[in-house]
């Protein structure tokens, strides 16, 4: 089994200690057999700190082992970024933790946790506590789960200490694991409203939630951790805008640019009064579903200079125009990351279409 032909970027430091980005040296590719050097990986991970394009994408059906390696955060490009659990990522055995370490701690690959928040409690709430709810002589399942949180209707102190005590207990899990972060899947207005996600009250609700979790990841905590919102960051109380290292969109099956235009010009106007345009630009990824399109790479894609393609190249390819110019992206990345592993041809190995997207984002690396 060959390993990935990756070709990495040497990178100079400045006077200051700071990343350069010129000089940029080719590696040559490595044999899966042969052990790259530290040179290698200490230089990849170098690359992880500059200012770049991101590739991201949501990783599902990991075990962390196995004779192939798509259930493993090891089995992915060397240039990807980083990456948020879809679905399994509680109850890690030591095959998934010993995956993570070696992701993080060799290639520096980051690994978020990631769920839908809608309401309080949501995936933390003890399973014993929705199942014995009679018992416990609550009349539903609902009213028992509040009670654990210290939810009151009605009762703005009590929600706020609810929201906060919840979005602590995530941290905590984050602690646990030792993830890098938290990717909030909010989506009110597709199917997961909440008395958070779509909590209407005196105080705002998710506002609150996000500025508990920033004590302890994002940008604001000074832990080095992320803090992401997907789905609908358009949506996100405007004053969150700033506790946010990314904005991560759901461009399904996105036909060209214009379609990217729109939602970022929507998500620039949400956030209006807290972020520029550049800012809120430079944080945002768009992202195609790979559980649908793996194989082909996306869907069919023009750009604004009517030029066509596959979506996952056009997002990769995708410059925002802020007031006439040219504006760095956040960058891209995929739903079901997984699927691609077994798209290869004789230039990419596994991971095809995405590690052609690293490299058109950022021509020097593969």
């Amino acid at each position: 089994m060959k390993r990935i032909a990756l070709y990495f970027v040497l990178m100079v430091f400045t006077l200051g200690g700071l990343l350069g980005c010129s000089d940029w040296t080719d590696v040559k590719s490595k044999d899966f057999f042969e052990k790259p050097s530290e040179d290698y990986y200490q230089s990849l991970r170098d690359y992880k700190k500059s200012d770049h394009q991101v590739t991201f994408g949501w990783f599902g059906n990991w075990t962390g082992k196995g004779s192939s390696m798509i259930n493993s955060l090891m089995g992915l490009p060397d240039s990807i970024d980083f990456v948020s659990i879809w679905g399994n990522w509680r109850n890690l055995d030591e095959a998934r933790l010993e995956d993570k370490r070696l992701a993080k701690e060799v290639k520096g690959i980051r690994a978020l946790m990631c769920f839908i928040v809608a309401n309080v409690g949501d995936q933390l709430t003890p399973q014993e506590v929705r199942d014995n709810y009679k018992e416990n002589g609550f009349n539903s399942e609902l009213e028992a789960v509040n009670a654990y949180w210290g939810w009151e209707d009605d009762n703005d102190e009590k929600i706020k200490g609810a929201i906060e005590k919840y979005a602590n207990a995530i941290c905590d899990t984050i602690d646990k694991y030792d993830y890098d972060g938290f990717d909030i899947d909010y989506e009110p207005h597709y199917g997961a409203p909440g008395n958070i996600a779509g909590g209407t009250g005196r105080v705002n609700r998710m506002d609150i939630f996000v500025k508990a979790l920033s004590k302890r990841v994002g940008i604001k905590s000074g832990t080095g951790r992320l803090l992401v919102v997907d789905g609908e960051p358009q949506s996100m109380p405007a004053e969150t805008g700033p506790y946010f290292d990314y904005f991560i969109v759901q461009a399904y099956n996105c036909s060209g640019d214009s379609n990217l235009d729109g939602r970022l010009n929507s998500t620039i106007a949400n956030y209006k009064e807290v972020l520029t345009p550049e800012e809120v630009a430079r944080k945002y990824i768009v992202t195609e579903n790979f559980e649908s399109f793996a194989q082909t790479g996306g869907v069919n894609y023009t750009d604004r200079y009517g030029n066509r393609m596959l979506s996952l190249d056009g997002m990769a390819r995708w410059s925002p125009i802020i007031d006439g110019k040219l504006i760095r992206k956040g960058g891209c990345g995929t739903y079901h990351m997984e699927y691609d592993y077994t798209n290869q041809d004789a230039t990419y190995m596994e991971y095809k279409y995405i590690r052609r997207s690293i490299s058109l984002m950022n021509p020097t690396v593969k």
